[in-house]
């Protein structure tokens, strides 16, 4: 019983510190899982990266699980801009696509790269426009640390 209690609580243990080590390993971050809810500011905090970081702008639509097709709809629909200290980032890619996000179906995406950054704290923000919704958007600051 010691050994299986044992056991259990090492893989719990793995399980947590790879959810929290999987950005620096990786080198990828979304970008709405570091801003707040709607057009809230937050901060968030990265350990330092030789090779920087890639971020992934987002669009999904809110309370739906978008099926591939209906979001490949929304690509001509959907335009990111991601700032850094207020310097336009310029995307890896200049088209975007779609990919599945964990069980929220599929969404909008683009990628930018950061690029490696000193120790110290950067302001990221990000604008999601709605095309669709009459030139909607999103805004998110983002105070970031790179520790």
């Amino acid at each position: 019983m010691k050994k299986i209690t044992l056991l259990l609580l090492l893989v719990v243990s793995l399980c947590l510190i790879s959810c929290e080590l999987a950005p620096y390993i990786t080198g990828t971050i979304y970008f709405y899982s570091m801003a707040g809810e709607h057009n809230e500011d937050s901060t968030a905090s990265l350990k330092y990266r030789e090779d920087g970081y890639d971020i992934i702008m987002s669009r999904g639509e809110a309370g739906k699980r978008l099926s591939k097709s209906a979001a490949d709809k929304l690509i001509g629909k959907t335009d990111f801009t991601l700032k850094l200290d207020g310097t336009e980032l310029t995307p890896i890619s200049t088209s975007k696509s779609t990919k599945k996000l964990g069980n929220t179906g599929y969404h909008v995406v683009q990628s930018y790269t950061l690029g490696a950054l000193a120790k110290g704290t950067y302001e990221l923000v990000g604008k999601t426009v709605f095309h669709d919704h009459e030139g909607r958007s999103r805004l998110n600051k983002v105070t970031l640390t790179i520790k």
